[in-house]
């Protein structure tokens, strides 16, 4: 199980890729490009925000802060 640091850093990784990569495309016209860019920034926002589940409001209540 990869650490929550780790997780936002990756996450954040993917959603710089996935912008270079749409940008390509769009420069390239390369239409397969675009949507691996577009793919990857989903997947980092998918990343970043489980990195920061420990932070939620529900899991500060269970934690009793």
């Amino acid at each position: 199980m990869k650490s929550a640091r780790r997780n936002r850093a990756e996450g954040t990784v993917d959603k710089i890729a996935g912008r270079v990569l749409e940008a390509f495309g769009r420069l390239t016209g390369n239409r397969s490009a675009g949507a691996k860019g577009k793919a990857a920034r989903g997947r980092g926002a998918g990343r970043s925000a489980k990195g920061r589940g420990g932070r939620s409001a529900a899991g500060r209540k269970r934690a009793g802060r």
